[in-house]
Parts: structure tokens; sequence; C-alpha cells
């Protein structure tokens, strides 16, 4: 009798230990994994002078237009934003300049190639988008517009050449702004033609501090970053002169996030002024100039933008070989990026080399 009792109880446990686990399964919600917010960070590469004629374009005649970007592209292809500055016009069309000694046009497929490349936006302010005259200038905007590239800049008319471009990436507004301090030069006293677009001219938007304060006045509520490209300085000097640092951290003051600077074909240095950034000279990217060494080393600006500003900023050295550019390595990374550093010094500004790059 104690046997039976003690199974029944037993069997009676068993029972309702099993029924137990069941409502519990029934009755427990599955917890499903939070949903991860999309990513509100953009990454943005810069590079600096790209010149694609004279004897960069008899290299890709030999070697075919894939020859420039050979050693470089990935760079560019892994950013969210590539941005350069592009010298040379693009077209068949136009006749060079009167009285400019230095007039540059390259292919019009080299539009299609710098897509392939991984541009997404291009400053055509510069003193060689109208080398070829304006045919061959509005060619340029067509052409880069019609492969997918902004150009910025420059336009049909002046206020065209200060409209700027608003790229949408990662849920983030990203406005681009650019201007050259050489649009009121003209080359020829029977043909003064100037660079300066006009309400019935075409050609770039003219570097004045008033204009451009009023441009990122205007840009900066409908944009949660803002990034202007300066055509300035002096050509071959390693240093910034008083009117450009006080220029560009003007801006910095108005609501501009990043000054890219072009022009003297070698680096300067780059400085961290409030919330911003002043790269006062990326040097080459694509060029021809072998003459000097540095001439043919320039730098990639590489950094995050966010809602908040800029963060992981650093810069790759890179060294051009028969107008092909190459991240440096090594030595040759670490002495060259020792000249950017005290560059940076010189402009109050600390950076560490770490590897192959400098971090600021």
């Amino acid at each position: 009798m104690r046997r039976w009792l003690a199974g029944l109880v037993l069997l009676g446990l068993v029972i309702g230990l099993a029924w137990t686990g069941r409502v519990d399964e029934e009755t427990v919600p599955a917890v499903n994994p939070p949903v991860p917010e999309p990513s509100r960070r953009v990454s943005l590469v810069a590079v600096g002078d790209i010149m694609l004629a004279r004897h960069v374009e008899r290299l890709m005649q030999t070697h075919g237009t894939d020859y420039p970007f050979a050693k470089i592209e990935d760079k560019l292809q892994d950013a969210d934003i590539a941005f350069g500055n592009l010298e040379s016009p693009l077209s068949e069309r136009g006749t060079p300049l009167p009285g400019k000694g230095i007039c540059f046009r390259a292919r019009p497929e080299m539009a299609s190639r710098l897509k392939k490349a991984g541009f997404d936006v291009l400053s055509v302010a510069n003193n060689h988008a109208l080398d070829y005259d304006t045919d061959a200038f509005l060619d340029t905007l067509d052409l880069l517009r019609s492969n997918q590239i902004e150009p910025v800049g420059g336009g049909k008319n002046i206020d065209e050449a200060r409209q700027p471009v608003i790229i949408e990436k990662n849920g983030l507004r990203i406005g681009f702004l650019a201007y050259t301090m050489f649009a009121d030069i003209y080359y020829d006293y029977r043909y003064r033609r100037t660079f300066r677009a006009t309400e019935t001219v075409s050609g770039v938007a003219p570097l004045e501090q008033e204009l451009i304060l009023e441009d990122v006045a205007a840009l900066r509520p409908r944009v949660d970053a803002v990034i202007v490209s300066l055509h300035w300085g002096t050509e071959y000097s390693r240093y910034p002169d008083p009117g450009q640092q006080e220029l560009g951290r003007a801006l910095i003051d108005a609501g501009a996030d990043l000054i890219i600077g072009h022009h003297p074909h070698v680096i300067q240095g780059l400085e961290r002024y409030g919330n911003g950034l002043i790269a006062y000279s990326l040097g080459n990217f694509i060029f021809d100039q072998n003459q000097h060494l540095s001439t043919r080393q320039g730098l990639i600006l590489e950094l995050q933008l966010t809602a908040d500003g800029l963060s992981d900023l650093r810069v790759w050295p890179i060294f051009i070989q028969k107008s092909q550019p190459y991240v440096m390595e090594g030595q040759q990374a670490r002495e060259f990026l020792q000249i950017v550093q005290e560059c940076t010094h010189k402009l109050g500004t600390e950076a560490a080399i770490d590897d192959n790059s400098l971090v600021l």
C-alpha cells in the first residue's frame, strides 16, 4: 500500500512539473534582439590637384586610362564620399586661352574613369578650369554630371557657380562649396576673358570673404556638415600666409566644418581650429611635375563626418611615381610625415605619426 501511494505521489509530481514547464513555455513572450540604429557617420577622403593632360595623357596612351589610378583607387572607393580638385577641363572642343602659357585639356572619356576611381565631388574652382575657354568648360560640367560626379565652384552663371553640392549619405547631409583666388586674372589685353562667373557669363566662383561667408551662412541650416574648398596660396610654399589663416578661421567661426586647400602643388600643414579643420594644401594627387621631390609628394585626408562634427582625422602620405600615386610606407612614409608634422606644429596643432599615417 505504501509503495502504491509513493508511486502515485511521484507520478503526480512528474505530471505537475511537466505541465508547469508547458505553461511557462507558452506564456513567456519571445525576446527579440534590438534593431541597431542606422550609422550616422560618413567617411570622407579628400585629395589634391588632379591633372589628366600633358605627360599624364601620353602615359595613358601607352598604358591605358587605368594607369594613373591603379595603385590608389582602393583608398577612394572605400570612402562614402571622395573629393578632389580637377585641374584639367574634359573636352575635345575649344582653343587655348590667348596669352595663358600653360593650358590643360584632357579627353572626355576621363569623366567616366574618374567616377570608376571613386570620385563623387570635384572642384572646378581653379586657374585651369577655362584653359580651353567656355565651350570646354561647359563640356566638363556636363560630362561630370552625366557620370554621377558633382562639380562644385563653377557654372553657367554666378548663381550656379556659388550653388552648393549636397550629398546625402547614411542619414546625413554633407554640403560642399568651392572658390578660387584667381577668378579675376586675364592673360591677354586683346582678350580679357577672366575666369569669374557673372550673371551672364559662365565661370568659377571667386574667393571673396564676404561672398563665402554669405554662402556658408545660407548652407549651414540645410546640412549636417559644411566643407569649403579654397584654391589659394603661394605655389611651392610650405606655409600659408596670415591672410589665409584669417580667412580659414573666419569660415570655421561662421559654421564651416572643414576647409580643403589646393594650388601650391606642395603640401602645407593642417590646423585644428575650434571644432573644425583647415587643410591648407594637400599638394598634388595626379600630376606630371617631376622636377622636384616636393611636387611628387601629397596627402590624402581621411576623416569621419557626424552630426556632432569631425572625428578620426588622419592623413596618408602619397608619392607620385611617373604620374602614378601610391601610399607611402615604412621609412619613406615616416620621413615625409615628419615634414607634415613639423608644418602642422608651426600652425599650433599637434599630430602623431601612427605607422604610415599622421593622426590629428
